[in-house]
């Protein structure tokens, strides 16, 4: 009798469903299979920071898709189970996706561009404030031909997508729209298509080094941009959305703790900028490393 309900319950048991996984689209815009190579980033900060969030995580399972900023707003948009990671959150974009409350990247502002030796620079730096920074503002309102590189639906924060949306300077700006965004657009600077371009400091240190050819550039402090920027991680608007938002926040608050997180960061920038790097992590992230 006992060795029948044991094998009852057995059979039971094996008859019950396992749990089911949920899988997610995770939205990038990096690949190491990009070509050519300067189009790569040294460090896919976004696959790495989601390898660390989805460790020995058995509940949800990650699929990457590589795509353009654009595209990847509009997926947000019409998806269930959809993300993104490493985007700065604004209020246009909460209106059809969650953000984890918590940041998924911090990194070094924005900061202008223009070639070393060229008239441009020399202009420039006759224009800086008593802060040593240029204003956007000035150089946009200027009585002059000036063109600046920009990101196609990309987000610079709020105060410069303010400025950087305003119909009348649209004339001024030449806007690229693709998976190679970045390096495209500092092409168009080394090329001399455009005088100044607005990116990271650790995007350009990581393209400039794949050139071949020796380019100098210059870099100002923009008096408009943040000192250092926070990326967030969207989810579709939707109950699975919501769902994996809480759960990377959760994630977030505990790796975000560990020297690995901060190590994942690091790689991501040059040598020189590490230092203040890890200022700004442990402030961001109150950690003591």
């Amino acid at each position: 009798m006992l060795k029948s309900l044991i094998v009852t319950l057995a059979g039971a048991l094996l008859a019950l469903p396992c749990a089911a996984v949920q899988t997610f689209v995770w939205l990038t815009d990096n690949s190491s299979q990009t070509k050519p190579q300067q189009y790569r980033q040294a460090l896919d900060v976004n696959g790495l920071t989601l390898e660390l969030l989805m460790q020995d995580v058995t509940d949800f399972r990650a699929e990457p898709i590589q795509t353009t900023t654009e595209r990847a707003m509009a997926m947000l948009k019409a998806g269930t189970s959809t993300c993104a990671g490493n985007r700065v959150k604004n209020t246009e974009r909460l209106t059809f996706s969650y953000a984890t409350a918590i940041p998924h990247t911090v990194f070094p502002g924005l900061r202008l561009y223009s070639k070393t030796n060229s008239q441009t620079t020399a202009w420039l730096k006759q224009q800086l404030n008593d802060q040593q920074q240029i204003s956007l503002m000035q150089l946009l309102q200027g009585d002059n031909k000036l063109h600046f590189a920009v990101g196609g639906g990309r987000s610079y924060g709020v105060q410069l997508d303010t400025l950087l949306q305003r119909p009348e300077w649209q004339h001024k700006l030449w806007q690229r729209r693709s998976l190679d965004m970045s390096a495209g657009l500092i092409d168009m600077l080394v090329q001399d298509r455009v005088d100044l371009l607005i990116e990271y400091p650790n995007v350009m240190q990581h393209y400039l080094a794949q050139y071949s050819a020796t380019t100098e550039l210059t870099s100002f402090s923009i008096e408009e941009a943040e000192p250092y920027m926070l990326g967030y991680i969207l989810c579709s608007k939707t109950a699975e959305g919501q769902q994996l938002t809480e759960f990377f926040e959760q994630r977030l608050q505990h790796i975000s703790q560990q020297r690995r997180y901060l190590d994942a960061h690091l790689g991501w920038v040059d040598a020189a900028d590490r230092e203040q790097l890890t200022r700004l992590y442990n402030q961001v992230f109150g950690t003591s490393f």
